[in-house]
């Protein structure tokens, strides 16, 4: 995966979608933030299996993929 964006954008978006992430969990994976760049856009998704959150960025794709 290969993108870029703008520091402030990027910034934005996990502000946005860290409401999402709980402070304290026993399930580890719902304290991370999926980056996918599968669709031509870039989504920041947080989920703490009560509370979804998704917003998009803007940016350039250069090579698609998820983290």
């Amino acid at each position: 995966m290969k993108l870029i964006c703008s520091k402030a954008n990027l910034l934005n978006g996990v502000q946005i979608v860290s409401k999402a992430v709980p402070n304290k969990t026993t399930m580890s994976i719902l304290e991370c933030i999926l980056i996918d760049v599968t669709e031509n856009e870039i989504k920041l998704i947080a989920n703490d299996m009560e509370l979804g959150i998704e917003t998009i960025i803007e940016g350039n794709i250069i090579e698609k993929g998820q983290i």
